[in-house]
C-alpha cells in the first residue's frame, strides 16, 4: 500500500513541477509582450512628439505669412476683411449629398446618362465667408 503512495505521490510532484514550469514560461512570455507593447507605446508617445513639434513650427504666423508673401500671385491671396467675419448662425445651410443608385453609377443618380441635363451648383450669399 506505501508502495502505491509513494508512486502516486510522485506522479503528482511531478505533474505539479510540469505546471510549475508551464506557467512559469507563460508568465515570460506574457512579460515579453508587455515589455514589447511598452516599447511601441514608448514610440508612438515619442512619435506624437515629434509631430507635435513639426506642427508648432509649421503653424509659426512669421513662417505662414512669408510662405503668403512667396506665393502671393501664384496664390491670388486676398487680405481678409472684417465684413468676412460672421457668425455661424448666418452661413448657408449644407447642400444635400447626392446618393449614387444601385450599380454606383453617380451620372445616373444624378440623371445625367438620360439626358435631363442636371446642374450641381452652389453659391454662398455675398459677404458670408468667401470672397468672390
Amino acid at each position: 500500500m506505501t508502495r502505491w503512495l509513494q508512486l502516486v505521490s510522485g506522479l503528482v510532484a511531478g505533474a505539479a513541477a510540469l505546471g510549475v514550469f508551464q506557467v512559469k514560461y507563460r508568465a515570460e512570455s506574457l512579460a515579453d509582450q508587455v515589455a514589447s507593447l511598452q516599447r511601441d507605446v514608448d514610440q508612438e508617445k515619442e512619435k506624437l512628439l515629434l509631430l507635435k513639434a513639426e506642427w508648432s513650427y509649421l503653424i509659426q504666423p512669421a513662417r505662414i505669412q512669408k510662405l503668403a508673401e512667396n506665393f502671393y500671385s501664384r496664390l491670388q491671396l486676398q487680405p481678409l476683411e472684417a465684413g468676412q467675419i460672421t457668425s455661424i448662425d448666418l452661413l448657408p445651410e449644407r447642400p444635400v449629398s447626392v446618393e449614387t443608385g444601385n450599380d454606383g453609377d453617380t451620372e445616373n443618380a444624378l440623371g445625367l446618362e438620360a439626358g435631363l441635363g442636371a446642374t450641381i451648383t452652389g453659391s454662398l450669399p455675398q459677404g458670408h465667408g468667401v470672397s468672390q
